[in-house]
């Protein structure tokens, strides 16, 4: 169910720009945190759950790419991620007390990479039957074809970029 960065270039890539995808997920807050909108989900099941979105099924939400271009660069520059038809990249952030219940994406053909921004201690993600934490700079990355749940039971927000990639398993170069 979990895979590891050093596999996966496109992972590799978000790590090496994480003060420059940090700074701007900062500054976004600072000024503009109304940018952040509601996600309205079956699986919320407490707290909530709010994100940006940068590209959802290819499609570009210029505004946020414009307040984000670095971010927007790295997501764009990566053929295994600007490339996902059914995927999304964004900024995710859940309040303390956020319970997401379980719950699988629709197919096994891409993995959900969650580049950790903004990490306090007491926030968990169950993938299958192994349980890990996130850790700023570090990409936590699953299949999310696996059932999986995620608690807050920190203190403060948590914040990550999510960006879907094709699974290794996918040949892209017979799909273009």
């Amino acid at each position: 169910p979990f895979w590891e960065a050093k596999h996966l270039p496109a992972a590799r890539a978000l790590e090496a720009a994480f003060p420059r995808i940090l700074a701007e997920c900062q500054a976004l807050m600072r000024e503009r945190d109304q940018a952040f909108a509601k996600y309205h989900s079956r699986v919320v099941s407490s707290g909530d759950w709010s994100d940006v979105q940068f590209y959802a099924g290819c499609k570009k939400d210029s505004a946020h790419c414009a307040q984000c271009p670095e971010t927007a660069r790295v997501i764009a520059a990566q053929p295994r991620i600007n490339s996902v038809i059914f995927g999304s990249h964004f900024f995710s952030r859940l309040v303390p007390g956020t319970h997401l219940s379980k719950h699988c994406g629709p197919s096994n053909f891409r993995l959900r990479c969650h580049l950790g921004l903004i990490v306090p201690d007491g926030v968990r993600i169950r993938v299958g039957t192994e349980i890990r934490q996130w850790k700023a700079g570090e990409c936590l990355i699953f299949d999310d074809s696996f059932e999986h749940e995620v608690w807050h039971s920190g203190a403060s927000d948590r914040v990550v970029l999510i960006c879907d990639l094709w699974h290794p398993d996918v040949d892209l170069e017979s799909m273009i």
